[in-house]
């Protein structure tokens, strides 16, 4: 037995190993839907490739692999309602690494205008009230996805309406898998494009939605943990930039009951572009051979301490993105370091420019000087930051 699905452009097969039965296959077959690869029948047709190692049926009443290109999973439950709610899961994941590099995805709710395929996504953990919202908002609006809206380079949103998690018991009773034709939800239309970035946060005390616009600095920060492979995508926090920019900069919604949010979304929806003020903060990466490099000492200043010695560099990281502020000379740089995105101010900003190429102390000193300033007793300060830097992984030495 097995399922054919696409899932956020992917290709996902589905092998039924033990458990289930015909009415149990049609039932996932329904939840499934409107992931379905084709209208062909549940059972049958080529494999994508060799699959995970079956489970032995002793092991678990209910089994199935999940695979696609670039590998795949098992999954095993004692009952039907646990072996549904893994299955999800597991198909996300899959999904996701299959897809890892190729979009930007973010862990929300989508929802479509029916007509023009305009879409919000709001963004969240686990808990905020995504799945709420989607049940209560798609009758009206497409349904995109609960879980993971994922988005192309062309601009157009690759969809995965899954069946929703709806806790029906009390835990540890797994959360039950319904299907979006068995809600009502509305179908999305084919060609989807994000409008609007929603980030989520939900509280008893609020008597109507609050809306609150917020920097590309502070969404980036907190839109990071919510992606997922993230540090994958090329230049993830200039395409995450780009994205806020088209939308008309994020938004963080307070909310208390998910119908508050059915009269914001038309508004949502109709931002029109802005200008973050934000530019790429990677030349390319420089070559240590041969790069000219600064040694002079500042007016005469003694340069010494463990700063002092080597050279300076910026680290090898994921990307960088300059946000520039109102003020002049008030700018954020952040970093992604591995996982990690950095928020950094202050002095960081002018330090990252100047290592371009290479320099010891005294060089970078003398670079920064000219737009920073430098007072009296600068090399502790210098230092300091240098250090910090080197803590986060923006810098490191030759």
């Amino acid at each position: 037995m097995r399922l054919d699905l696409l899932v956020l452009g992917a290709r996902v097969a589905v092998l039924f190993d033990s458990g289930i039965t015909e009415e149990l296959g049609d039932r996932l077959r329904r939840a499934w839907s409107r992931c379905l690869l084709s209208e062909g029948a549940l059972f049958g047709g080529p494999l994508l490739g060799r699959p995970p190692e079956a489970l032995d049926d002793d092991v678990a009443p209910f089994s199935a692999r999940v695979l696609t290109a670039r590998g795949g999973a098992r999954v095993a439950g004692e009952t039907y309602g646990h072996f549904a709610s893994e299955l999800t899961s597991a198909v996300t994941v899959c999904a996701i690494e299959a897809r890892a590099g190729d979009l930007l995805m973010l862990h929300a709710s989508g929802l479509a205008d029916p007509r023009t395929g305009r879409t919000a996504a709001l963004v969240g953990r686990s808990g905020v009230g995504k799945t709420t919202a989607t049940k209560t908002l798609a009758p009206a609006l497409g349904y995109v996805s609960d879980e993971t809206v994922g988005l192309e380079r062309s601009g157009l949103l690759a969809p995965y309406p899954k069946p929703l998690s709806v806790i029906t018991d009390p835990p540890p009773a797994p959360k039950r898998q319904i299907g979006p034709d068995d809600l009502g939800l509305r179908d999305a239309p084919s060609e989807a494009t994000l409008a609007a970035v929603v980030l989520l946060a939900r509280s008893a005390s609020v008597q109507g939605p609050c809306v609150e616009a917020i920097s590309h600095a502070e969404a980036i920060i907190e839109l990071a943990p919510q992606t997922s492979s993230l540090a994958q995508v090329h230049r993830p926090l200039q395409w995450l930039c780009s994205v806020l920019d088209a939308c008309g900069g994020a938004l963080r919604v307070t909310y208390r009951e998910a119908a508050d949010l059915a009269e914001l979304l038309p508004g949502l929806l109709a931002r029109t572009p802005v200008d973050g003020g934000w530019r790429a903060a990677l030349d390319g990466e420089p070559s240590v051979d041969g790069a000219a490099v600064d040694g002079a000492a500042v007016d005469g200043a003694d340069v010494c301490g463990p700063a002092s010695v080597g050279l300076l560099r910026r680290a090898d990281v994921v990307d960088a993105v300059e946000l520039v502020g109102r003020e002049p000379g008030n700018s954020e740089l952040l970093v992604m370091v591995d996982q990690r995105v950095v928020r950094l101010s202050g002095i960081a900003p002018a330090i990252w420019r100047a290592l371009a190429t290479p320099a010891d102390f005294a060089g970078l000193a003398e670079r920064i000087a000219p737009e920073i300033g430098l007072p009296e007793g600068y090399a502790d300060l210098l230092e300091r930051a240098i250090t910090e830097l080197e803590g986060h992984g923006v810098l490191a030495r030759l």
